[in-house]
């Protein structure tokens, strides 16, 4: 595992002091070496820190088992991080034995995502099945959420519109119902995270951070005190630019909120492998995982400054650029996260699998 010494944690201490939310990114998921490491301050934040619940960019309705099994439920630890830790965040071996220092911990855990993978609403229609409307939503929606992938997007664009807006329409009718009847904390959030889900199916691509974001706010007004898994653009204070518009993170909204009470600290690294996607259309979901080789460090980025922490809240100026990927992401680094990590090299995961 990549050694944080003392010199790095430290620091870490003092700039979290007044956190409710500390979020650790990463450039790319499925890397082994970003496991390690937020592994590594996972447990400085709960030890040294008082931190109580480790969230996830993984569903949350899937992760109600595994927040169980931590606590000291049945079940099986293999099954948990395969069905129930969504985009196949749980294959690899590192995220499995983060998993058991959780349970040893009795540390929480939650997923904060919308569920299947942001493909398929199915595992929360399947928990909230027995409410008015769900064998209806749930007979339209597996029309196209049995597609893996960017599959189930063309399958969604292909339904009959009067069929999409069906969904739509029941899911707001069932929002209201649960609104004003005696649903619990659970069902709600689990809802709110299907509407979300079809709002990102129906092009509205804001909705996936915001229901990201409301569900650390709901553990946060629950009393938690809560580390985050992310990607490095998830977290980031700062909004997202993307082709045509603007749309602002989790990190936006949790800023909105928490201000400095929110604390995120993106990983990245000097050189290495990483996962990558390309579409593909012979493979799984049309799209095709595989490993390529970082390119050197750009003169704007954050990773020219070399491997070490960085402490940005209250910096200006510097690196305009950030890895995402094996490419770049444009941003004001310092306005966008409180501290950078840059580790000096990073590889797959083992059994790593396609986001």
């Amino acid at each position: 595992m990549p050694f944080l010494p003392p010199d790095t944690l430290e620091p870490l201490a003092e700039l979290v002091r007044d956190a409710k939310v500390v979020a650790i990114g990463e450039s790319a998921h499925h890397v082994r070496e970003y496991y390690e490491v937020r592994h590594q301050l996972t447990r400085f934040l709960v030890e040294r820190c008082g931190f109580s619940v480790f969230a996830m960019e993984s569903g949350f309705s899937e992760g109600l088992a595994v927040d169980a099994w931590v606590r000291g439920g049945p079940g099986d630890l293999d099954d948990l991080a395969e069905r129930h830790i969504t985009y196949r965040m749980g294959q690899c071996a590192e995220m499995r034995e983060h998993l058991l220092w959780m349970r040893s911990a009795r540390v929480r855990f939650s997923g904060i995502d919308v569920p299947g993978s942001a493909t398929s609403p199915l595992p929360g229609l399947h928990n909230l099945r027995a409410l008015p409307h769900v064998d209806e939503i749930t007979a339209l929606v597996e029309t196209y959420a049995k597609e893996p992938g960017l599959s189930a997007y063309a399958a969604y664009a292909a339904m009959p519109q009067p069929d999409r807006d069906r969904i739509t329409a029941l899911l707001a009718d069932l929002t209201v119902r649960l609104d004003t009847g005696a649903a619990d904390r659970t069902a709600r959030r689990e809802l709110r995270l299907v509407v979300l889900l079809d709002q990102l199916l129906r092009g509205n691509v804001a909705a996936r951070d915001l229901g990201m974001a409301e569900t650390v706010l709901e553990l946060v007004e629950a009393g938690a005190k809560v580390v985050v898994g992310a990607a490095n653009g998830h977290i980031q204070r700062t909004p997202m630019a993307l082709p045509g518009v603007t749309v602002p993170t989790m990190g936006t909204h949790l800023t909105r909120r928490l201000g400095d009470a929110y604390v995120p600290i993106a990983l990245t690294a000097v050189a290495g492998v990483t996962p990558a996607r390309r579409r593909d259309p012979s493979a799984p979901g049309g799209v095709a995982v595989t490993a390529v080789g970082l390119p050197a460090p750009r003169q704007d980025s954050v990773e020219a400054a070399g491997a070490g922490m960085v402490r940005l809240r209250g910096a200006g100026g510097g690196a305009t650029v950030i890895r995402v990927l094996d490419g770049w992401q444009e941003t004001d680094v310092a306005a966008a996260y409180d501290a950078v990590l840059t580790l000096p090299e990073i590889s797959p995961a083992e059994q790593a699998g396609a986001r």
